[in-house]
């Protein structure tokens, strides 16, 4: 394959987004802006992918964890002429084909940039920008055409004329280029006046450079919903709503997933689900998530970065974030997992908490519980609201319950300690030493009754 490399435009500010937060790390089915751009791009084989960043750059770089980026900064916000120039030092030697977009341009599938790929090649383009036809093509550069239909000129909204405000083909920001052909383009228009007062080049402006020097420019037409910018909260919600309803088709269509109520599941772009699952309305599951085959997902579960085994069960209300459960596991209601918890085969926990923590094979952990830093062997029981004090103010300290440990209700496990094998501890106590095997634990004070007492005290 000729060579191929990548630029996608992150610097700018967003200022219609009224956030603090850079415009590329807003949210889209639980995974920023710049992350949907990449990836759709990442299966083309670009290299590098050089994202060129400015408002917000050490925060951008921070938080954007896919590999192989390549970053260029944008000192001053000159416009997005300015802003691809600042990407050819990166880009120093590289003579192949480039693929340039922005960040806020998230919805593009990755076979409608083989197909832009495909037609510049062939065509044998200088440029290749891509399009659409829109009802209202408010807001969008004009597309102006000669009669073999080739491009002539991007005419910007504020500079169109009757006639040309009238035409409904829109710029929507993704271009391909012959990369020599752009930074030759891009030196003759930054050599000249810039478009704005503010100093700013357009690199629209560049179509009408390779058209004055005899270059082939052809447009290729897109969907309009697949190639909407967001440039404010209200078209953020609308991509949202496009782009879920993509990922739930995935998962009925190809996956097998039942979702009882597809408008109101929320999967992110990298969950995987197994066969037959069923999901039911108000499930949030993103991030690296997948769900093994058979299993039941209930409502208003939240899944994240975890592992979900084969028939397992998440009720209602249910949490489990960076964690792993087994095969045939049952969590919840109301129940919270997390920070790289495990559940092994079987096991069943209730509403209550498990944290850093790691369950065997068919522990019952059924009613309201507090599990951290907890290793706790297979077929143990956890009484009604025993809990591990795991924290002693300066650090966090482990609790062993071994394999056929029977923990009574309201134990408090004072950390460090372990509980030895088939070991008893008594409802109530507050344990602060070891038990050993098959021992019973009481630690409790004994009960008194004081006959009368209650009588007493009402007179």
């Amino acid at each position: 394959m000729p060579e191929l490399a990548s630029i996608v435009l992150a610097a700018g500010q967003g200022k219609r987004m009224r956030s603090a937060r850079p415009k590329p790390l807003h949210r889209l089915c639980g995974k920023p802006l710049l992350s949907h751009v990449l990836a759709a791009l990442r299966p083309l084989g670009p290299q590098p992918q050089v994202v060129v960043i400015g408002v917000g750059a050490e925060q951008v770089q921070a938080e954007t964890s896919e590999p192989d980026v390549a970053w260029a900064v944008q000192e001053e916000q000159l416009g997005t002429g300015h802003a691809a120039a600042c990407a050819r030092e990166v880009l120093c030697g590289f003579t192949g084909d480039l693929l340039v977009t922005c960040a806020d341009i998230p919805l593009v599938r990755t076979a409608t940039w083989e197909h832009v790929l495909r037609e510049h090649r062939e065509s044998g383009a200088a440029a290749t920008i891509v399009t659409a036809l829109f009802d209202d093509p408010t807001g969008y550069g004009r597309v102006l055409r000669n009669a073999e239909g080739l491009v002539q000129r991007i005419v910007e909204e504020s500079d169109c004329d009757e006639a040309t405000r009238a035409v409904r083909e829109g710029n929507v920001s993704l271009y391909a280029f012959q990369a020599p052909v752009l930074w030759a383009a891009l030196e003759t228009l930054m050599s000249g006046p810039p478009a704005t007062a503010q100093g700013e080049y357009y690199l629209t402006d560049v179509v009408e450079v390779l058209v004055r020097e005899g270059q082939k420019v052809i447009a290729v037409v897109a969907e309009e919903q697949e190639v909407m910018g967001i440039n404010d909260r209200l078209q953020l919600a609308q991509a949202e709503r496009i782009m879920r309803k993509r990922l739930n088709r995935r998962a009925m269509l190809e996956f097998g997933v039942t979702l009882v109520d597809p408008d109101h599941t929320y999967l992110g772009p990298d969950v995987t689900i197994g066969q037959d699952t069923v999901i039911y309305p108000g499930a949030v599951v993103q991030g690296n998530t997948h769900i093994g085959p058979n299993c039941l997902i209930g409502p208003h579960v939240f899944l994240e970065d975890s592992e979900i085994g084969e028939g397992s069960e998440i009720r209602h209300g249910s949490v489990v974030r960076d964690s792993v459960v087994g095969r045939r596991v049952t969590i919840g209601p109301f129940a919270h997992i997390r920070d790289h918890s495990s559940l092994g085969e079987g096991t069943r926990v209730g509403g209550g908490e498990v944290v850093r923590s790691r369950l065997g094979a068919r522990v019952n952990d059924l009613h309201f519980s507090y599990l951290g830093d907890a290793t706790v062997g297979d077929g143990a029981n956890i009484g009604a609201g025993a809990i591990t004090c795991n924290y002693d103010g300066q650090r966090k300290n482990p609790t062993i319950i071994e394999d056929g440990a029977f923990i009574g209700s309201d134990a408090c496990l004072i950390a460090p300690v372990t509980i030895g094998r088939d070991a008893y501890v008594a409802a109530g106590s507050v344990i602060t030493k070891d038990v050993p095997p098959e021992a019973l634990a009481i630690g409790r004070a004994r009960q008194e009754n004081r006959e009368g007492w209650a009588r007493k005290m009402r007179k």
